[in-house]
């Protein structure tokens, strides 16, 4: 699925907080691993698999690209039949087979899924972003697949558009003119593009991504108050996981690119846009290009960089930014809340606790109230931590960054906030990981080993897995395999490996 700029997790306290990990390090003595040549037994039958499904996925999202659409439809359709029960997989090809226009296999995946919170509120999101008010004719769902990949993938929007309204085989419907108002969208007609995107919205007044489009053409036409107005309609509806809620900020960007007045408030929401997009590095060269002109908007293009350096993990940078900033206003809201992050990372938690204060001042969003809640435990100060916690989380119970923090001080609680985050960002492989570890305190093996396969797709480097695999092996009498998965987890991390007693579980006393 497309990844777009993620919210950061400082999850790993978090998890330690739910294993006894830890615990078992300080009293056992460590063994050193047996470092003997790494074979290639350690769960060769998930390598293969994930081997083979990488490249027919990739081969089919390649060639809807390049315009060869039934074959891509053949070979997803191919995925979709041979997939093994799995939600989190079913969910992944869910979204991209939405997204394509392959309603079909969409629907075929989503009926396969388990009823539960977690499949119910992606399939709530996609459903509502994507899918049209009534299933498309299976011998239109091809053609229609083939005109979006044409008008959005192979600059053909011009003549696409053209066949799409000559086409009297095809019935008319909210998605074939969503297709046509994009199709002239992206050839710049948007007298004719808002006509038809405003025919789809008649017929279907709940798909989003209808009315996306139809703020992208407002804006560029010039129309900023209507554009504005419709971003406030959008943002009513409510979208609970992180793929879709970060969708809605990127189109926010755009349509405050659009309407800016000056050149660089212009560059800095349009910079904002990229970096949302994923396009980080596209997203400084077009601030740090417009700095020498900023004067007015210094602070806040100083304070974006300063943001989005830190969210690339460039501490040194980040910093120099922010502080520049900071130093030229103090009411810049990015600026105060990378401090403060980069404080807490460094330990200094007074400082810390007066940026979070300072940002918490500046912005209704709970990132800086978050910063303060876990900077309060870092100060030993658990009473403040805790009702602080209490309070937000009566207000939001399915912020991811607000539930992996609160299980430092509320450990207990971590099967079901390990699940609610889940339920809203499949793609968090420390979440995976954790669940997988709750199912081996369990004693679920098989469980475990889902959850596992759901971190070896996101990650398959991540040495908390090799870890974690090795306790499943182990569990199910293959000790070899075990063995030699706790090499590889030293081998991609040798200080948590050095704490790893081979002959004891993690979870026995």
């Amino acid at each position: 699925m497309n990844k777009t700029m993620r919210k950061l997790l400082i999850i790993f306290a978090a998890f330690a907080a739910i294993s006894n990990l830890t615990a078992i390090a300080e009293t056992i003595p460590a063994k050193p691993l047996n470092l003997k040549a790494e074979t290639n037994t350690v769960n060769m039958d998930m390598v293969i698999k994930d081997n083979f499904v990488k490249a027919k996925y990739a081969s089919a999202e390649n060639r809807f690209l390049q315009g060869n659409v039934k074959a891509s439809h053949d070979d997803f359709a191919d995925l979709v039949a041979r997939a093994v029960h799995d939600d989190y997989v079913f969910l992944v090809y869910g979204i991209k087979m939405a997204e394509y226009g392959f309603f079909d296999l969409s629907d075929t995946l989503f009926k396969r899924l388990d009823a539960n919170t977690f499949t119910a509120n992606y399939i709530k999101d996609i459903k509502q972003f994507y899918y049209p008010s009534g299933m498309v004719e299976p011998k239109d769902l091809i053609y229609y697949a083939d005109a979006y990949s044409s008008i959005v993938y192979n600059n053909m929007a011009i003549e696409t558009t053209s066949e799409l309204l000559n086409n009297s085989g095809t019935a008319d419907s909210d998605y074939k003119n969503y297709l046509v108002a994009l199709g002239f969208y992206k050839s710049n007609n948007l007298q004719q593009a808002l006509k038809y995107i405003n025919n789809a919205i008649v017929q279907n007044n709940k798909n989003i991504n209808y009315k996306i489009l139809k703020a992208k053409i407002l804006a560029d036409s010039n129309k900023s108050k209507q554009a504005v107005k419709l971003l406030k309609e959008i943002n009513k509806t409510e979208f609970l996981t992180v793929d879709f809620q970060e969708k809605i900020r990127a189109v926010e960007e755009y349509v405050e690119y659009k309407i800016a007045k000056d050149e660089p408030l212009k560059d800095y929401h349009l910079s904002y846009y990229y970096h949302l997009q994923g396009k980080s590095l596209l997203a400084t060269k077009v601030l740090q290009a417009s700095i020498l002109q900023a004067k007015q908007y210094a602070p806040q293009i100083f304070g974006l960089l300063g943001r989005i350096y830190y969210e690339c993990d460039e501490p040194l940078r980040a910093q120099e930014f922010a502080q520049r900033a900071y130093k030229e206003d103090k009411d810049t809201y990015l600026a105060a809340l990378t401090l403060a992050d980069i404080s807490y990372d460094e330990r200094k938690y007074e400082d810390a606790l007066k940026y979070y204060k300072t940002a918490k001042k500046l912005s209704k969003e709970n990132d800086a109230s978050i910063g303060i809640a876990k900077t309060y435990l870092a100060m030993e100060n658990e009473k403040k931590s805790k009702k602080l916690y209490e309070k937000l989380l009566k207000k939001d119970s399915l912020d991811e960054d607000l539930l992996a923090g609160s299980l430092k001080v509320f450990p207990q609680r971590a099967d079901d906030y390990l699940a609610r985050i889940a339920s809203v960002d499949i793609s968090n492989n420390e979440i995976w990981l954790g669940l997988a570890n709750l199912a081996l305190r369990d004693g679920n093996v098989s469980m475990a080993e889902t959850y596992l396969n759901n971190s070896y797709y996101i990650d398959e480097n991540n040495f908390k897995y090799y870890y974690y695999l090795s306790l499943v092996l182990r569990a199910k009498g293959n000790i070899e395999q075990s063995n030699q998965s706790l090499i590889k987890c030293s081998r991609l991390d040798s200080d948590y490996a050095s704490k790893v007693n081979l002959d004891q579980s993690v979870y026995e006393k």
